[in-house]
């Protein structure tokens, strides 16, 4: 079965966010603590770097997101790649704490140039016979991949020749492989935003709000997703401890939390199978369905080793659906002009306000226990 050209964009940036997500992301975790103990930092001070990195990449995102709009994803997301690269690299010559800190600023805020909200962005721009929110579908189908590869593949590396070389390699394999995937992908055509997409338009009847209904409607959905995330963002960084607490081990506790990644992907192509007519909103209702009983699985049966097992699986399917909805919800109800912009402040509240959830369920967990 050939693959039709118009979903080679797609594919061609869902690749660089498996590197992105990657290298940018989840190779922190297992890089940060050996480089805080040669930097002699606390885990504390070196995550808390993180973290300040984090936020700096929210205030950058809505700047990204309008220079995309003006200016086309292209040489955004060209730029950002090189800067993401070199300050990968960069990573390894670190001497001091405030070398850190301009590493990680600089990684974060190309990062926001880079990865999902900007590749959603870019290829919605391209005239393409599919349709935005297919493209979108097929975009977080690879990404959801990243951690299942990176985080064995840069414990691998940092085994064999150390934190320095391992972020050299990193970065330039970045450059070596997303360069040219970008090149290819957004090499093309670009579409009038102010005309509706003809796959779109052929296959859905999806009107953009307007007046009062826009405003309420861009107001509940950033609550929706700024209190969506903070929830479960807060069960993620908790996760190991909380099932710990139910009775089971530390590492049956880490094992059930790696089933999360890979069933992100199972849902991510559960629903491009299920999608092609589906309104956006409800596929963000079953997104947040899926992780609400994943929540209520941990709560109910989570004493046993099956009830973990499944809690995972229907919490990462859930949100691997929801990654999906995160774009295409706000281009069904505010469509496809400013939409770069649109993503950009969306992920900086959100940035802003879930920094604090893990700290704020870290206290809830010592004081009311792990249930």
């Amino acid at each position: 079965m050939m693959i039709s050209r118009d979903y080679l964009p797609a594919i061609g940036l869902g690749i660089t966010q498996i590197m992105g997500y990657g290298c940018l992301m989840y190779a922190y975790a297992v890089l940060l603590p050996h480089m805080a103990t040669d930097l002699d930092l606390s885990l504390s001070e070196i995550f808390g770097i993180l973290s300040l990195g984090l936020f700096f990449g929210g205030l950058i995102s809505p700047l990204a997101g309008r220079l995309v709009d003006r200016h086309g994803g292209y040489w955004v997301m060209m730029l950002g790649a090189v800067v993401a690269g070199l300050a990968l690299m960069a990573m390894s010559l670190v001497a001091d704490t405030s070398g850190l800190f301009s590493a990680i600023l600089l990684a974060e805020a190309a990062g926001m140039f880079v990865l999902y909200n900007i590749a959603f962005a870019s290829v919605t721009q391209l005239d393409l016979a599919v349709a935005p929110q297919r493209s979108i579908s097929v975009i977080t189908l690879f990404g959801g991949v990243a951690s299942t590869i990176f985080w064995p593949l840069t414990l691998t590396l940092f085994n064999t020749v150390g934190w320095k070389m391992t972020w050299i390699y990193l970065g330039l394999a970045y450059l070596v492989i997303c360069l040219p995937l970008i090149h290819l992908s957004l090499a093309h055509p670009m579409r009038d935003l102010e005309q509706p997409h003809a796959a779109q338009s052929n296959e859905t009847d999806w009107p953009e709000l307007s007046g009062t209904e826009r405003k309420r409607g861009l107001l509940w959905m950033i609550i929706s997703f700024v209190f969506s995330g903070y929830l479960m963002g807060a069960v993620m960084t908790l996760w190991v401890t909380n099932v710990q607490d139910l009775g089971h081990s530390a590492a049956m506790a880490a094992l059930a939390g790696a089933l999360i990644g890979p069933f992100k992907t199972v849902g991510r192509f559960f629903e491009m199978l299920v999608s092609r007519n589906l309104y956006p909103l409800a596929t963000y209702v079953l997104a947040l369905g899926l992780m609400m009983a994943g929540f209520l699985t941990l709560l109910l049966l989570g004493v046993t080793l099956a009830g973990v097992l499944i809690a995972a699986a229907l919490y990462g399917m859930g949100d691997g659906i929801k990654t999906i909805a995160r774009g295409t919800l706000p281009l069904a109800l505010f469509g496809a002009k400013g939409y770069g912009a649109r993503l950009g402040w969306i992920s900086f509240v959100q940035m802003s306000v879930n920094a604090s959830g893990p700290f704020a369920f870290a206290w809830v967990t010592q004081t009311y226990g792990g249930w």
